[in-house]
């Protein structure tokens, strides 16, 4: 019986966490699409946990864990920000390892490029939704039905804490806004 109790935790031990070091620092955020045009950096191991930051695609990542239900622990590069993200569903992986740590690192799609489809909905929705998580209090009718101003705290925008990808990827929402003519949205 005891040796049940040993080979049972040592196979959750090994469910729970499984360490990569091998390949520190060669994975990076990939086929994230609208409406969710990133991939969320989450405090704890659920959908439901709160988002630290969004991740672009091209995102480069260190993964210091793996949880088998998809879940990752990573260190966002070079920015240094820790959290969780799900690394892919049943058809699609959100996290991508670009080498072997022979081959050359292919160079992964900026943030223009992969939101250059987006409509203006979307990309307004995207921009927003990254205010909302910092803690932007909505001013316009349309954000405050949308997004709500429960729990903001900061009224004006240069005020609000954004991490570096966050605000890169804010540039370029921006950027794809005004080439686009989406003033209106």
């Amino acid at each position: 019986m005891r040796w049940r109790t040993v080979l049972v935790g040592l196979v959750l031990c090994l469910q729970a966490t499984i360490a990569s070091a091998e390949n520190k620092g060669n994975y990076y955020v990939a086929n994230t699409m609208p409406p969710d045009a990133f991939l969320a950096l989450r405090n704890f191991p659920s959908g439901y946990g709160p988002r630290i930051m969004a991740l672009a695609n091209g995102t480069r990542l260190d993964v210091l864990l793996r949880r088998t239900d998809g879940w990752w622990y990573v260190k966002v590069m070079p920015a240094g920000e820790e959290g969780w993200v799900l690394s892919g569903t049943r058809d699609k992986a959100y996290v991508l390892c670009c080498t072997d740590g022979q081959s050359a690192q292919p160079v992964p799609e900026s943030a223009e490029a992969s939101i250059a489809s987006f409509s203006c909905q979307q990309l307004w929705f995207g921009r927003n939704s990254i205010f909302k998580e910092a803690g932007y209090c909505f001013r316009t009718p349309r954000a405050i039905s949308v997004f709500g101003n429960a729990g903001c705290q900061f009224d004006n925008m240069e005020d609000v804490p954004l991490s570096s990808e966050n605000q890169t990827l804010i540039s370029a929402i921006k950027s794809t806004e005004q080439m686009k003519g989406c003033s209106s949205w």
